[in-house]
């Protein structure tokens, strides 16, 4: 744990990454702002593309649809390669 100041903000190491979870007020609503610092560049697609799946997990549980969690291989049969794929045509732009 690196940080913590309840209800606002969360701030861990996990492994050599760094993760820093935000929650700022938006109106009616919350805006949560999630960055992750990666141990290097090539592995920002992989990481982005699950972080891209298990906030689709987050989306259909708070729409009442609860998919459950995908973890490991399982994560291919849902566009896992192919997301890593277009994260890394995206991040590698200059």
């Amino acid at each position: 744990m690196l940080r913590a100041d309840r209800p606002h903000l969360l701030e861990y190491a996990w492994g050599d990454d760094r993760l820093r979870w935000e929650l700022t007020a938006n109106g009616d609503g919350t805006t949560l702002t999630l960055r992750h610092r990666v141990g290097g560049p090539d592995l920002a697609p992989m990481t982005a593309a699950g972080w891209h799946l298990c906030l689709d997990v987050a989306v259909q549980l708070l729409d009442g649809d609860p998919v459950g969690p995908i973890r490991g291989a399982e994560a291919k049969d849902f566009g896992w390669a192919e997301l890593r794929d277009a994260y890394a045509e995206r991040l590698n732009r200059d």
